[in-house]
């Protein structure tokens, strides 16, 4: 396999696995993956775990923030900056997403699931490394927070120039915003596999045909866009 060159593009990767595989370490994947595409240390990366233990817990949620902030001047406070950061326009995910940090100066013993996995993603994601390691980033997130956090991620990855690297078991979330699916395969090598819209659109009938809760409206509608996509393929061919 064609090692992979992050520096010519900057994308997100997807590592999946079974949910028995839950003890491994996520971190150590990710490095491996580095190491096989021949990227030797050092080099800058954040990381965030499915818990997000890397939170200093005598630091509030805010200062956690901060403290992976780098501001553009010393004549105002780096809290100032970073307000003014979010404000830019290229940064509205961002904010939205900061706002669901209902007690910033909570320490994060005193703070829910939510607020310190979104403090914990948002240092990621302001952090000035080459990549970024996410292991189940969904985890503790309501559906909006992780609308809100995926929009940020695809808005910031490109401006600062990095690779993203996510292991999730749900390949229905992430798989219309990934790039590359990455696999281990049995001689401990990788392989990587570019996710074009034919493979969602397998994956889509795949999650179709296997969902035993989807609606009966739901299958129609579906149903109704495999007959019309047929038709079309069928128009272009005897064109």
């Amino acid at each position: 396999m064609a090692k992979v060159n992050f520096e010519d593009s900057f994308k997100i990767y997807l590592f999946t696995g079974k949910l028995e595989e839950n003890n491994f370490s996520k971190l150590s994947e990710f490095l491996s993956f580095l190491k096989f595409n021949k990227i030797n240390l050092p080099y800058k990366f954040s990381y965030v775990s499915r818990n997000a233990e890397g939170l200093i817990p005598e630091l509030s949620l805010n200062e956690n923030i901060l403290m992976d902030f780098s501001p553009d001047s010393l004549t105002a406070s780096k809290e100032v900056q970073f307000q003014e950061f979010l404000n830019e326009d290229h940064n509205a995910h961002l904010k939205e997403l900061y706002q669901k940090i209902v007690f910033h100066h909570e320490v994060p013993d005193n703070a829910d699931a939510q607020m310190k996995k979104v403090s914990s993603l948002i240092k990621s994601l302001i952090f000035e490394g080459q990549f970024i390691f996410l292991e189940e980033p969904e985890i503790d997130l309501d559906p909006e927070s992780t609308k809100l956090f995926i929009s940020a991620l695809k808005d910031l990855m490109i401006r600062n120039k990095q690779n993203v690297f996510i292991f999730s078991h749900k390949l229905d979330l992430w798989i219309s915003h990934v790039d590359i699916h990455v696999k281990r395969e049995q001689d401990f090598s990788f392989s990587t596999e570019e996710i074009s819209k034919d493979i969602l659109w397998k994956k889509e009938r795949e999650i179709f045909y296997n969902t035993q809760k989807t609606s009966a409206a739901k299958k129609e509608d579906l149903l109704f866009h495999i007959s019309k996509s047929k038709k079309n393929a069928g128009k272009k061919s005897a064109a």
